[in-house]
């Protein structure tokens, strides 16, 4: 299983439809995200570039990308960006892994 972070916008029409009929829609991401395989980790609305973000353990890329296409899909999202987050143990196994390939490339000179 991997974890993501899924960032996103209201559409004009769902801002629209949430004021009018005000609602807590981590239900339908929870629901979504489980169709697929996975676990919501938790949802908040935020202020600024996003509207929302979710953290989602899923089986894989697939599964979370099937998640957020359906989703905008729907029309009720704009901008989606899926971020696949990293363990602190996975982090180091990475920096370690970029340590060894330091030593087989070479930078534009």
């Amino acid at each position: 299983m991997s974890v993501y972070m899924y960032q996103a916008s209201y559409s004009g029409d769902a801002i629209k439809a949430l004021v009018n009929n005000p609602q807590d829609r981590t239900g339908a991401a929870r629901a979504a995200i489980e169709a697929n395989g996975g676990t919501m980790v938790g949802a908040w609305m935020a202020f600024g570039e996003d509207d929302l973000l979710v953290i989602a353990d899923m089986p894989d890329d697939e599964s979370m990308a099937g998640v957020a296409l359906a989703i905008a899909s729907t029309g009720a999202i704009v901008g989606g960006k899926t971020t696949n987050l990293l363990t602190l143990d996975q982090a180091v196994a990475s920096m370690k892994k970029a340590n060894a390939v330091l030593s087989a490339y070479q930078p534009p000179s």
